[in-house]
């Protein structure tokens, strides 16, 4: 089967999921992906791995996520999903969630899995028959879930809290029950959220350079993200310390490269780390803003060197 016409989930942009850009925060986006992957998987024989009484459930490792277009507030939306390929215990799935009006593409998700044991990372072997329902909805990775600007190779992450030092504390506090799944750890989304939650205290000094010397100067300026990907390395549990740190790897054409670490800020664990893809964003005329040169001479000296996942 090489398509993705099986949805996994339906329904629509509530207003208070979007934020002061005017389109649907990025850790709903993940929320969905990952009810999405919940219902992928009870289609393939195991239903119900996000209940708390599920006697196995799934482990995000890896998402990447390239946006498309906007999802505004009101908009239906549907998302459809199939196998990419799978091992003994683990597992790589494509999500593609589009407008159900317009059929209009507004994100891709390309997310490996693992199967373990709830509440812990200890892997499972699928079920006997798992690997014959998963080879049924077999697909193909399309042109518009290919990685544009972000890896895809095996990482082995600098991240440590002496390093994470001269980064900018982005976000802090404790994982909650807002941010934790049914077993008590920190959910998928929880990462992209805090990110979400101190994007503005790092980026807010590039946005005004980028848009303070733009060949026109707008009015309103915002951001967005066009691609991430994202690595989760440990899992922090309900009420764990958390701060996410962030930097400018570098500006590519007309895109800013960052990178975020989130560690715990006492033992040093690094939890997870994540590499995103941005612009910024005319809020009038709802295009990106062109990066000029001397924007780009002024943003050099704010560049972290070496910065990588």
């Amino acid at each position: 089967m090489d398509d993705l016409t099986t949805e996994v989930w339906r329904g629509g942009v509530n207003t208070w999921e979007c934020d002061e850009m005017g389109h649907m925060n990025t850790r709903f986006y993940v929320a969905r992906a990952v009810e999405g992957l919940a219902a992928l998987l009870a289609q393939l024989g195991l239903p119900g791995m996000t209940s708390p009484r599920a006697a196995s459930t799934f482990s995000v490792e890896e998402m990447h996520i390239r946006f498309h277009r906007e999802a505004h507030a009101s908009a239906s939306l549907r998302m459809t999903g199939g196998v990419l390929s799978q091992d003994a215990t683990g597992l790589e799935a494509l999500l593609i969630l589009e407008d159900l009006n317009t059929l209009e593409c507004k994100a891709t998700f390309r997310t490996r899995l693992r199967h373990v044991v709830p509440g812990s990372q200890t892997p499972v072997a699928w079920p006997a028959e798992f690997a014959q329902r998963a080879s049924a909805r077999k697909v193909d990775l399309p042109d518009l879930a290919q990685p544009r600007s972000t890896g895809t190779g095996p990482v082995e992450t600098t991240a440590t809290l002496e390093r994470a030092q001269g980064l900018k504390r982005m976000a802090m506090g404790v994982v909650g029950p807002d941010r934790a799944d049914a077993f008590g750890l920190m959910g998928a989304w929880g990462f992209i959220g805090a990110v979400s939650d101190g994007i503005r205290s790092l980026t807010g000094p590039f946005r005004d350079i980028i848009s303070q010397n733009a060949d026109e100067v707008p009015q309103r300026v915002g951001g967005a993200v066009v691609e991430f990907r994202i690595l989760h390395l440990d899992w922090p549990r309900l009420g764990d310390a958390y701060e996410v740190r962030g930097g400018l790897a570098g500006i590519e054409g007309q895109v800013q490269k960052l990178v975020f670490w989130m560690l715990d800020p006492i033992t040093g664990r690094v939890y997870g780390t994540m590499h995103s893809i941005a612009v910024n964003f005319d809020l009038d005329k709802r295009k990106v803003i062109r990066v000029s040169d001397r924007a780009r001479a002024l943003l050099e000296p704010l560049t972290t060197p070496g910065l990588d996942l």
